[in-house]
């Protein structure tokens, strides 16, 4: 199915502040595929073309406007004599027609990249305006931009596959910023204090408010951080019975009035009063926890997360399953989305990437399992197989 194109035609460069809007556009961009239709999309809008490709050594090609070209496709478009003549060039170069699976004037340029030339950018404009010669300077300023955000998309995808939290140096580090967050804190605490019932406008309170929720994410980023770090270097769970129906029932009135705030249903039928898990209590809220809290983030408008308690489907086993009706998990994402920093599509604003990593390492310290499958009438449905206490 052919992408969208841009919602305006009009040039976004003309009052010298495009350059500026296109890096905050880019700052943000981080997994692979988000970062290369991310760039297609805002330079698009920043040079007025309906249409284009982004073809980039290592990364999935992104198209504006016609159906995205497979690995092999994306190759042999950029290995065409034009267009590999004009990413030879300095600057913009025209296109003739036909030199690239887009209608309409066609111009391409080289993304510059650590090494030298890292892929190619194709705009094209089907209704037949010709690309402006300030249009095609302003969009080859933009290039190292573009070339910087798809550098960090390459360093992120590298990372993935990585376990940077079994690095000592890690913990240290989340450590060592957790401390003064956590003064910054309490400090903004002590202002808002203060400032209560002072003739204050209500914007500084809507300040204060907006960096006690920056810094308390913050302070979780790093929370995650040295819990998972501990699980994986070998920290030994102590096993206690942990009754399922308290541990669901506190998760329960914990996050409901964030899913009232949201305007979400939160359903948590009381499991049977015999079934118990034997582990760390404190690690098991958090597991649950962050799982219901990953289910009200994706869950839409007026949906709904559902927490289940239920004898296992093997012997000696328990079942807890969070679902909800969000957008679901594609097939290939599944295992990912437990690596460390992993976000799927649209995730770059929901989270820090290591909640479900760390509900992966509280398993596995139970003699666990957690895996994400496909809730039946569509959504996600996140399973954790624990040994009964």
């Amino acid at each position: 199915m052919a992408d969208q194109s841009p919602r305006s035609g009009t040039p976004d460069h003309g009052d010298g502040g495009g350059l500026f809007r296109l890096a905050l556009q880019l700052g943000s961009l981080l997994e692979p595929s988000e970062s290369t239709r991310g760039a297609l999309m805002a330079c698009a809008a920043f040079a007025g073309a309906q249409a284009g490709l982004l073809l980039a050594e290592g990364l999935p090609p992104a198209a504006l406007g016609v159906s995205a070209p497979s690995p092999e496709a994306a190759r042999a478009i950029a290995a065409a004599p034009a267009v590999r003549a004009a990413t030879e060039l300095l600057g913009v170069s025209t296109l003739p027609p036909g030199a690239a699976p887009l209608l309409g004037a066609l111009v391409a340029t080289a993304i510059p990249g650590a090494g030298g030339t890292q892929g190619v950018l194709l705009l094209a404009r089907p209704d037949g305006q010709t690309f402006q010669r300030e249009v095609r300077v302003a969009l080859s300023m933009a290039m190292p931009l573009v070339g910087q955000t798809l550098d960090r998309a390459r360093r992120h995808a590298a990372l993935h596959g990585a376990s940077l939290t079994r690095d000592g140096a890690v913990s240290r580090l989340a450590h060592d910023i957790r401390s003064p967050l956590v003064s910054t804190h309490a400090s903004i605490e002590v202002v808002q204090r203060l400032l209560k019932g002072q003739p204050v406008p209500p914007t500084v309170f809507d300040a204060l408010r907006t960096g006690l929720r920056s810094v308390q994410a913050a302070v979780e980023l790093c929370n995650d951080l040295l819990e998972v770090s501990r699980l994986q270097h070998g920290f030994v769970i102590v096993p206690r019975p942990v009754p399922l129906e308290r541990l669901i029932g506190d998760i329960y009135l914990l996050l409901r009035p964030v899913s009232e705030q949201r305007g979400l249903s939160l359903d948590a039928p009381p499991p049977d009063p015999a079934l118990r898990i034997s582990g760390d209590e404190r690690l098991l809220r958090r597991m649950l926890t962050n799982l219901v809290a990953n289910g009200l983030r994706f869950a839409p408008p007026a949906g709904f997360v559902r927490v289940e308690g239920l004898p296992g489907d093997e012997p000696g086993t328990l079942l807890l399953r969070v679902s909800d009706n969000g957008p679901g998990i594609a097939p290939e994402e599944r295992e990912r989305v437990f690596l460390p920093f992993a976000q799927g599509q649209g995730e770059a604003a929901r989270g820090s990437g290591l909640g479900l990593t760390l509900c992966r390492e509280v398993a596995q310290a139970h003699g666990g399992q957690i895996w994400a499958e496909e809730r039946p009438g569509g959504g996600t449905m996140l399973v954790v197989r624990l040994p009964l206490g």
